[in-house]
């Protein structure tokens, strides 16, 4: 059960990258006054820019810039707040069940419309998607005037354009047909996968 979830999530993301990544508008003409996070309830966490610099920080160093239209931009070294951090603040997707999370997206919108996805788990528990933060200085610096003050960025991306400038948003999602489960399917659910598990064992 667990397997199939992940599956599902992963397919899901695949065709809504194909989808999404690439439905950009023009350059952005303005950078985001403040990070919103939108949890699966819908619950709004504002952040500002002073907000996000008291909390602990990290640098990924040579991470590859691509632009949509532009291509290869460079090779820089971002610091800022890591995903799986900033993720933790949306209580509802934090403590729902299992099954909920493997079934979560997270959609990253900049101000000028451009968005990417990636599912929860990946940024929660795969090693390259914890790399992912949110970036608030770039070689040193603070970010420059067209990358905003919050610029997504993904080093491990096998898809490199994984990357929002001037981002605006974050957005919890739970896929279309995951529903809140009685606690007798629940149980249900956890007999079937245990059964399965001793199956294989003997």
């Amino acid at each position: 059960m667990k397997t199939n979830g992940r599956i599902y999530v992963t397919a899901l993301c695949m065709v809504l990258v194909a989808g999404i990544v690439g439905t950009a508008a023009a350059e952005p003409k303005r950078s985001a006054d403040t990070l919103t996070i939108v949890d699966a309830d819908g619950t709004r966490i504002p952040l500002t820019a002073e907000e996000l610099q008291k909390m602990p920080k990290v640098t990924e160093a040579k991470c590859i810039c691509v632009g949509k239209s532009s291509g290869y931009i460079g090779i820089f070294d971002y610091t800022g707040v890591r995903l799986s951090d900033l993720l933790q603040k949306a209580a509802a997707t934090m403590t729902a069940k299992e099954y909920k999370q493997e079934n979560a997206y997270v959609v990253f919108r900049g101000t000028d419309g451009y968005q990417v996805i990636a599912s929860w788990t990946e940024l929660m528990e795969a090693p390259e998607g914890r790399r992912g933060l949110v970036a608030l200085e770039r070689d040193g610096k603070a970010l420059p005037e067209m990358e905003g003050q919050f610029r997504l960025v993904l080093p491990g991306d096998k898809y490199v354009g994984r990357s929002v400038k001037c981002l605006e948003t974050i957005e919890i999602h739970t896929a279309e047909g995951c529903v809140i489960m009685s606690k007798e399917k629940e149980q249900m659910v956890k007999d079937l996968d245990k059964a399965g598990k001793e199956a294989v064992v003997e």
